[in-house]
């Protein structure tokens, strides 16, 4: 299955050059990393261990010189930086490294464009930031002993890959509901829409669905499942009903019956 591409934002000033190697194998369970840079202040041999290991997480270093304590000025380049790299409109969901709340209306902002927002930071990230994101992951150091980069990250155990013959995980209401945000967001011109917006209307309609169908979930039983069809990849999947779906004629409520006078009289 073809993963979509993710954008990976690291704040190099919140988060420690040790958590780069963890921060780079989970974004590749996430999607496809085509955009990865690391912002901050690597003047005068700061943020020296991010610019050593760079270049072996691949990473685009953005130098921002700091405009003095507390200006923020490297999460203000990083929010530039997402803002582009939406107008693009190249990449299928966004993964943000920082333990920083100011994020948050960054996240906010992205949701309202139809992305998933990930997050990942330390166990000092506020609730603000965590609840802006479509789904955070915490940064946890452990035992020397353990992990020779002092980083790990909770995460599930890994997902088997479905057989061909695999049917789709969801229930018939799950699915119907789905259908049903689908038909919802198909215009009478096309009743193809973008995977994204798709997310975007059950996120609308059902959040605990669209929750439980976030990471992939919702495009891995729209693949399974006969009732949709499916069209391009990464980032310009397009979904519609099945065209037999599409033409079944839909019930019309009964029209209420009109009483006259006398009748309404009678009934009271």
């Amino acid at each position: 299955m073809d993963k979509l591409p993710l954008a990976v934002l690291i704040d190099g000033e919140n988060v420690s050059a040790s958590h780069m190697p963890t921060i780079m194998e989970h974004a590749k369970r996430l999607g496809e990393p085509l955009a990865r840079c690391v912002v901050g202040d690597f003047s005068a041999g700061k943020l020296s261990r991010w610019a050593e290991l760079a270049s072996e997480g691949a990473l685009e270093t953005i130098f921002q010189i700091s405009a003095g304590a507390g200006k923020n000025s490297a999460d203000i380049t990083l929010t530039i930086r997402a803002m582009d790299l939406l107008a693009e409109r190249r990449f299928g969901s966004f993964l943000i490294v920082s333990s920083d709340r100011d994020f948050a209306p960054l996240a906010l902002r992205l949701h309202r464009s139809g992305f998933p927002v990930y997050g990942m930071g330390t166990a000092t990230a506020g609730s603000a930031w965590r609840a802006a994101c479509t789904e955070f992951f915490e940064l946890v150091k452990r035992d020397p002993a353990g992990n020779a980069n002092g980083a790990a990250i909770d995460t599930p155990a890994p997902v088997k890959k479905a057989s061909p013959s695999a049917k789709p995980a969801w229930s018939n209401k799950d699915r119907d509901a789905v259908a049903k945000s689908l038909e919802k967001a198909a215009s009478e011109k096309s009743p193809w829409i973008r995977l994204c917006q798709l997310g975007q209307h059950l996120r609308a309609d059902s959040a605990p669905l669209a929750k439980r169908l976030r990471n992939g979930r919702l495009l891995k039983n729209l693949r399974l499942d006969p009732l949709f069809c499916l069209q391009g990849k990464n980032q310009n999947i397009e979904v519609r009903l099945k065209a037999s779906e599409m033409t079944k004629p839909r019930a019309t409520p009964p029209t209420p019956s009109r009483t006259s006078p006398q009748d309404s009289h009678a009934l009271a």
